[in-house]
């Protein structure tokens, strides 16, 4: 695994100056090219939180070398939308008074059925969750000021 020094030393030998003596502005130029080019973790290598939602953003599993739990890691629930009948009558982690709430656009004043849209639709935003150390899922996972400072963040393999 190469520091970021390494890194911008291989960015800075891309620059017109070969000679080995960087200017400040060169080696700041580096910097950025690398950050731009390295846009997502890469497998075997740690890299920073942003590195690591711009990863999960594509599907995968993350992780922080620091974490001390056996198969903890992290991921993205994508945006979805699903049906306002559906919501309302088979989504089973939605509480009974939400369950109802949408309910009541499925039916007409006498409790029949009404004829829905395609598009009638409810739209649920993309989060982060966490698999615990103990199996279970934690939806809505928030990334403390470490967490979100950490160079340490890789993919999860298993």
């Amino acid at each position: 695994m190469k520091s970021l020094d390494e890194k911008a030393a291989e960015y800075s030998a891309r620059l017109s100056n070969q000679t080995g003596n960087y200017t400040k502005g060169e080696i700041e130029t580096a910097y950025v090219i690398g950050a731009t080019e390295n846009a997502e973790l890469i497998s075997g290598e740690s890299g920073t939180f942003g590195q690591a939602i711009a990863t999960m953003q594509r599907g995968n599993l993350v992780t922080r070398k620091g974490w001390n739990g056996k198969g903890v890691f992290i991921f993205m629930r994508p945006a979805d939308e699903l049906h306002i009948s559906f919501v309302a009558q088979e989504i089973k982690s939605l509480p009974q008074r939400v369950k109802d709430y949408y309910y009541q656009d499925c039916v007409d004043e006498s409790g029949n059925p009404i004829d829905l849209k395609k598009d009638d639709v409810v739209k649920f935003t993309a989060y982060i969750c966490m698999k615990a150390a103990d199996g279970t899922i934690i939806n809505g996972w928030l990334a403390s000021q470490s967490d979100m400072l950490a160079n340490d963040w890789m993919i999860f393999e298993f």
